[in-house]
C-alpha cells in the first residue's frame, strides 16, 4: 500500500484507533510521514532510529504517556458528549479516570477539572480525535495524523490540541501548520485558529503557586505551509538516510528521552553528541 490515495482509502474504511491504523500501516509497509517523526528525529537522530526504524517499545510504558492517553480520552468524551448536546459531568470524567488510572489518580482529576472549567463550550463541535491523511505532494509520502479537536462558528474553524506534563514546554508551530492545512483543504474555511491547551500535573488545585491550566495561541502567517512543507522535506531526506545506514547520530539531550536507558548511545550527562 502506497500513496495518498491507497492510505486515504483505508483510513475510509478503518474503525479502530489512529494508534491500530498506524500499526497496520507498519505492517504493510507502506510509507507515510507523521508530525510525531519529525519532532522524533529533530530531537535526536538515534531516537528516530530507535522509535520509527526499529519501532522499539517501550515497557512498561512510561508514567506521563499513559497519564496523557487517559486525559485525551477523558477530554474526547466531555467533547463528543457536547456534539451530542449532553453534557458530560466532571464526577463522570473522573469516575473514567477511577476505572483506567490504578494509582493516585488526584493529578489526572484536576486536569480535567481544569479542561471543564476550560472548555470550548461556546463553539460547534465538528471533529474529536479526527483522524487525517494529508497530501505532500508526488515527492513525498502523505502525512497521517490526528488532531485532537476540530471547532466551528459559521465558517470559521478552530483547531486544538492538548498537552499534558510537569512542565509547560511551549507549542510546536509545525503541528499547527500540518493540522491548519488539513482544516483548509476539507473544509475551506474563512479562517482557522489554533490553540495549545496545555496542563501540568498538579497535586492540588488550591495550593498551586503557578497556573496549572495555559492557552496559547498561535498566529497564521501566509509562509506558514511552505515553512512546513521545507522543514518536513528536509526531515524526510534525513530519514531515508538513517533507514539506508540503519544508523544515526545521537544528538539529544539523553536525560529527557524515554529511551535513553535501553539507547546504546545514551550519555548520562546533561547532552549527549557522538
Amino acid at each position: 500500500m502506497q500513496g495518498y490515495r491507497a492510505i486515504s482509502s483505508h483510513l475510509e474504511g478503518w474503525t479502530g484507533s489512529i494508534g491500530g491504523f498506524v500499526r497496520d500501516l507498519d505492517r504493510r509497509d507502506a510509507r507515510y510521514l507523521a508530525y510525531t517523526q519529525v519532532s522524533s528525529l529533530e530531537f535526536c537522530p538515534y531516537r528516530y532510529y530507535l522509535e520509527c526504524v526499529r519501532k522499539l517499545q517501550l515497557r512498561p510504558q512510561p508514567d506521563y504517556f499513559v497519564k496523557g492517553n487517559i486525559f485525551h480520552a477523558a477530554t474526547a468524551r466531555y467533547y463528543r458528549g457536547l456534539a451530542r448536546n449532553r453534557t458530560v459531568s466532571v464526577e463522570a470524567l473522573h469516575a473514567f479516570v477511577d476505572r483506567h488510572e490504578r494509582e493516585d489518580g488526584h493529578e489526572l482529576k484536576n486536569a480535567i477539572t481544569l479542561a471543564v472549567q476550560n472548555a470550548h463550550a461556546d463553539w460547534e463541535v465538528v471533529g474529536v480525535e479526527q483522524s487525517f491523511v494529508l497530501s505532500l505532494g508526488n515527492r513525498l509520502p502523505p502525512c497521517v495524523g490526528v488532531i485532537d479537536l476540530i471547532l466551528r462558528r459559521g465558517n470559521h474553524y478552530v483547531v486544538i490540541d492538548h498537552k499534558t506534563g510537569k512542565t509547560f514546554n511551549g507549542p510546536d508551530e509545525l503541528q499547527v501548520a500540518i493540522y491548519r492545512e488539513h482544516v483548509r483543504r476539507k473544509f475551506r474555511p474563512e479562517s482557522c485558529l489554533a490553540f495549545f491547551d496545555e496542563y501540568r500535573w498538579v497535586n492540588n488545585l488550591d495550593r498551586i503557586r503557578k497556573p496549572a491550566f495555559q492557552r496559547t495561541k498561535i498566529k497564521y502567517t501566509p509562509s506558514e505551509w511552505k515553512v512546513a512543507e521545507s522543514r518536513i522535506a528536509q526531515s524526510y531526506q534525513e530519514m531515508r538516510e538513517i533507514r539506508e545506514k540503519c544508523d544515526a547520530p545521537g544528538t539529544g539531550e539523553c536525560y529527557r528521552c524515554p529511551y535513553m536507558r535501553r539507547c546504546p548511545k545514551a550519555s548520562y550527562g546533561s547532552f549527549g553528541g557522538w
